[in-house]
């Protein structure tokens, strides 16, 4: 609890334009050129005969042409997942037409190393999105790919992704992996844009099978710089 409210009141002292991934699957949004985009996300599972806290920080640096570079650290967590791993690649999004449906094809790769000796992996992912004009609803649906350094195990899966504007401030979210594996799960929540341009994500994530995971709380901060 005091690192959440470390983070919330560190965050609000300093509005993100950008956001890399909706909770979990990647958004179809890209950091301006020469910006930088810094997200922190904790997972946090208390009310359980196993108490867990698992983070996952990601940065991103704008190319231009509606391109970055990603690099992601996962499963620093508590209890030790065994399994820290460091994820360096790209991600694309193109525009396929100017007009109120905002329709865009979003596809990036990366390349997962492992700190605690579970080898170097990969990770692909494709996704197609539009925006429902009359009520401002983003809509994503997807294919993923990848290997056991980020999803406990070799898979490919379905994604899904909903984010609805309420208000310049305020939005809220949802997205999906398909499968059992440590990504398989739905999150809902919101967001809302904080002073100086800081974001605050919070939502709750339900696995698609308890034999994978428990249900936890989880919120995140960002800003691109």
């Amino acid at each position: 609890m005091r690192v959440f409210l470390f983070l919330i009141f560190f965050f609000i002292s300093n509005r993100a334009i950008a956001q890399q991934t909706i909770f979990n699957v990647p958004s179809a949004n890209i950091t301006e050129k020469n910006k930088i985009f810094l997200q922190h996300q904790s997972s946090v599972r208390a009310n359980s005969p196993k108490k867990f806290w698992g983070t996952t920080n990601y940065a991103a640096y704008g190319l231009g042409n509606n391109a970055e570079l990603d690099a992601t650290l996962f499963n620093l967590n508590s209890p030790n997942s065994n399994n820290a791993t460091i994820s360096l690649g790209s991600k694309i999004t193109l525009p396929l037409m100017k007009n109120s449906y905002q329709p865009k094809l979003t596809a990036g790769f990366s390349v997962p190393i492992s700190m605690q000796r579970q080898g170097v992996g990969h990770w692909f992912y494709s996704s197609g999105s539009f925006v429902i004009p009359e009520t401002k609803t983003r809509l994503t649906a997807g294919i993923n790919n990848g290997t056991k350094q980020i999803f406990g195990r070799n898979v490919t899966c379905f994604i899904g992704g909903f984010e609805q504007e309420l208000n310049k401030d305020l939005s809220l979210m949802a997205d999906w992996y398909s499968g059992n594996h440590d990504l398989g799960m739905s999150a809902f929540g919101f967001s809302y844009a904080l002073p100086r341009e800081f974001m605050l994500y919070a939502g709750y994530q339900i696995p698609n099978s308890k034999r994978v995971m428990r249900n936890s709380a989880v919120i995140e901060v960002a800003k691109e710089f």
